[in-house]
């Protein structure tokens, strides 16, 4: 989950030594949340990732023109109308984004395990960034849209294991091995880079950190 701190130690004996660092050193801890916390509203000429890569959002055109991904020289995202009406409007793109994408990728994953798949839903999770439940609907995070297409494929081959195992055994972790999936990068990924995510296109509180969606 976005904020937490997780505390290590390689063995029970220095448990209380590592628990002692982390607190010794709250300033230090206080000030990396915030920065990886800070809200980071959608607004003209700011950059944000975008299947892992950074795009520059660039305001153009008027209210009814399509939000476009535009390559031809650096990356940039283009949304007109109002800035008024622009984080909502890149925001909403972004969610229909994530639901064609994992979609797509869902359905390759249950085709190659032979499984039946329930309905979809994305929603903005903050604990989660995907969920499968034993009527086989799945939950994803629309913010997968903005990590890297692997990073997204890994949440999707991981829900859809758990169409076979609801569970995280070892035949879990076997299957998805044999889907191609490196879980451990993945989780590397996601330990070093996943909170930023929940900053983004979200409004901030009047000490800047994030704030809802």
């Amino acid at each position: 989950m976005a904020g937490e701190i997780l505390v290590t130690a390689p063995s029970k004996r220095t448990l209380r030594e590592a628990i002692r660092f982390a607190h010794d050193r709250t300033e230090w801890i206080a000030a990396q949340l915030d920065d990886r916390l800070k809200a980071r509203p959608f607004m003209d000429g700011v950059t944000i990732p975008y299947r892992g890569t950074p795009h520059t959002i660039l305001r153009s055109g008027g209210p009814r023109k399509p939000v476009e991904i535009d390559t031809e020289f650096l990356p940039t995202i283009r949304v007109g109308g109002d800035e008024v009406h622009l984080n909502r409007r890149l925001t909403d793109w972004m969610k229909r984004q994530a639901r064609e994408i994992l979609i797509e990728r869902v359905d390759h994953y249950c085709a190659r395990l032979d499984k039946k798949r329930g309905a979809i839903c994305i929603r903005d999770t903050r604990t989660r960034w995907g969920s499968c439940s034993s009527d086989g609907a799945l939950s994803f995070s629309w913010r997968l849209i903005m990590a890297p297409p692997e990073i997204l494929d890994y949440v999707a081959a991981h829900e859809c294991v758990h169409l076979m195992h609801m569970n995280h055994s070892p035949a879990f972790w076997r299957q998805l091995a044999a889907l191609g999936i490196n879980s451990r990068a993945a989780a590397n990924w996601f330990n070093d880079k996943g909170a930023a995510l929940f900053s983004y296109g979200v409004k901030a509180t009047p000490n800047g950190s994030a704030l809802g969606a």
